[in-house]
């Protein structure tokens, strides 16, 4: 399997290469040349795998290679999805017989991004020592994604970590579950901005080390393909859960940089039977305004009960893109658009052929709440505010007979504060959580300047500042 950017100027590179990258050398993302494509009667073999095997069977097309072997890439994955992963690998709940919840908060730090950053740290940690390589791996997060690249990608002694993630605008436990992970290989750096600040200095720091060659940078963000791939598994995986006919159903993702949802495109182009993906947004409505008018414009971040949410640049939407127009010149065009006048526009044409495989929707703060009481009122499950918010759009989009999956990203315990006054009852944290909360934190503080994280790289010996400042 060889992999090309979406730009146009960074082709045919094989999987390790693109995971070490993280990023395209032209800016661009890396996608696969081609899908592998699963029959119906491949399908029907695969229903009743292990969610080891089944992981094996659905993305060894895009791993094996003379880098990594069958045998190899078996045993990678039997050690991310063994007993260490969490109690429990994955569940779903059953609301009725259309409508079921996909659980993906049972990995070390009770969120999705699990699933796809214990792999990555995996692969990592054997490529490395293969290759005898140090990575220097820099990543933004809204809310989930640093604690997952830390607990799954530090634990290879031949990386150095960076995470940045926006001042005050993720929760308290999921800052703490970064800022109190004691390793000398990691450093966590609060940003003063939101999100797509973050993200944007990383893009930056890439497209500036691009030019040096400074440091040998990966990325863990969702730009890193891998992270695709560690995804695509639970959409085969709870498909044959909900689906015995192999009918095609409804996935219902709550998103912001549309990894998530991705996968599930991923999937169904891979031959998984998929109807329509719901993409769910809060009240930074980016990706909804674009399903409904074809315009991409980028609005003020603001500050939402669903912080993961909170982002105004989807940067994997830049493949989906990729996938329609099939042209990377465009595509180039098109984000140039969107970095000097914050928005671009497609065509009606594009635009109809998009919502033939997705559709969006989005509501405010008050709604997710109720969302919240919904559920636990009707179905006794305590659900965060991302899931309460796909939840809630999934409703309002699809009939009652149209079968569907809501794909739960996080643990309630993550917005404790959010659900607690949601439901006006007593909660209690996991025990893990609850020691976390008692630890003591170290980070950095910086201005939103591609300068102040460059020293930070440059000098780990930095201030380190209390929280809050």
């Amino acid at each position: 399997m060889l992999y090309s950017s979406t730009r146009g100027k960074d082709n045919n590179k094989n999987f390790v290469q693109v995971m070490l990258n993280g990023l395209a050398k032209d800016g661009g993302l890396y996608v696969p040349n081609n899908i592998p494509k699963i029959s119906k009667r491949k399908l029907h073999e695969l229903k009743n795998l292990s969610y080891v095997d089944l992981a094996y069977e659905v993305t060894k097309d895009f791993v094996v290679s003379k880098d990594i072997t069958k045998e190899e890439y078996k045993l990678i994955l039997k050690k991310t999805y063994n007993k260490k992963f969490g109690e429990e690998i994955i569940s779903i709940d059953k609301l009725n017989n259309n409508e079921f919840i996909l659980n993906l908060f049972h990995g070390p730090t009770f969120a999705f991004k699990d699933y796809a950053l214990q792999l990555l740290g995996n692969l990592y940690d054997y490529i490395l020592k293969k290759k005898k390589l140090n990575l220097t791996i820099i990543g933004a997060t809204s809310g989930d994604t640093g604690s997952a690249a830390i607990y799954g990608c530090s634990k290879s002694k031949k990386i150095n970590m960076f995470i940045l993630f926006p001042k005050n605008k993720v929760s308290e436990i999921q800052r703490k579950q970064m800022t109190t992970f004691s390793a000398a290989n990691v450093t966590n750096v609060s940003v003063r901005g939101n999100f797509d600040d973050c993200q944007k200095l990383v893009k930056d720091l890439f497209n500036k080390n691009t030019k040096s060659m400074e440091y040998n940078f990966a990325a863990i963000n969702s730009i890193n393909w891998v992270r695709i791939l560690g995804q695509i598994i639970y959409y085969f995986w709870s498909y044959f859960k909900v689906e015995k006919n192999m009918i095609p159903i409804n996935y219902v993702v709550p998103t912001g940089n549309f990894g998530n949802v991705y996968a599930g495109f991923i999937s169904k182009r891979m031959g998984l039977p998929i109807k329509k993906l719901i993409v769910c947004s809060n009240k930074n409505d980016i990706l909804t305004r674009f399903l409904s008018n074809g315009v991409m414009e980028k609005k003020l971040t603001r500050q939402s009960l669903s912080p993961s949410m909170d982002i105004q640049v989807s940067s994997n939407f830049e493949r989906l893109i990729y996938h329609f127009l099939k042209n990377s010149k465009k595509v180039s065009n098109l984000i140039n658009k969107m970095d000097k006048k914050g928005k671009y526009s497609v065509s009606k044409k594009l635009l109809t052929e998009i919502l033939k495989e997705f559709s969006g929707g989005s509501i405010s703060d008050n709604k997710t709440k109720k969302s919240i009481k919904r559920i636990y009122e009707e179905f006794n499950i305590v659900t965060d505010p991302h899931t309460a918010v796909g939840y809630s759009v999934g409703k309002s989009l699809l009939k009652n007979d149209e079968k569907r999956v809501y794909l739960s990203t996080a643990h309630f315990s993550k917005f404790f504060d959010t659900v607690s006054n949601s439901l006006k009852i007593r909660l209690v944290y996991p025990k893990k959580m609850k020691k976390i909360l008692e630890k003591k934190e170290s980070f950095l503080t910086i201005s939103n300047e591609i300068d102040e994280i460059k020293k930070v790289i440059d000098d780990k010996t930095s201030q380190i500042y209390a929280f809050p400042e």
